[in-house]
């Protein structure tokens, strides 16, 4: 069963659209601070601002996510039996040539 968490790290998406809020509002609150733009109306600017930058933030994110879990790559494949040798260099003493050895040394019985 596939687990449901976050595409993407939700505080980290909402602190980016924070900061790009901010950005999109500094006209308005320089307007606000030299009075020619009224308070309520650069905070309903910001308001809208945060909302876009979340919704923009969000998309990029979890597009950015969806793409990195898809680019992961797979594990190679198995072989496709159990293996009943182990796998010998081609500089390593054969198994005939070991047992041969191994009978020349010992005494017949």
């Amino acid at each position: 069963m596939e687990s449901r968490r976050p595409a993407a790290d939700p505080a980290l998406l909402f602190g980016i659209s924070l900061a790009l809020s901010l950005v999109l509002w500094w006209p308005s609150l320089s307007g606000a601070l030299d009075g020619s733009i009224d308070i309520t109306v650069a905070g309903l600017r910001y308001l809208a601002a945060l909302a876009l930058s979340w919704v923009a933030v969000f998309g990029v994110g979890t597009l950015v996510a969806a793409y990195a879990r898809d680019a992961q790559p797979t594990p190679p494949a198995l072989p496709p039996g159990p293996v009943e040798h182990p796998l010998r260099r081609a500089d390593d003493a054969s198994a005939e040539d070991t047992e041969a050895a191994d009978g020349a040394e010992s005494p017949a019985a």
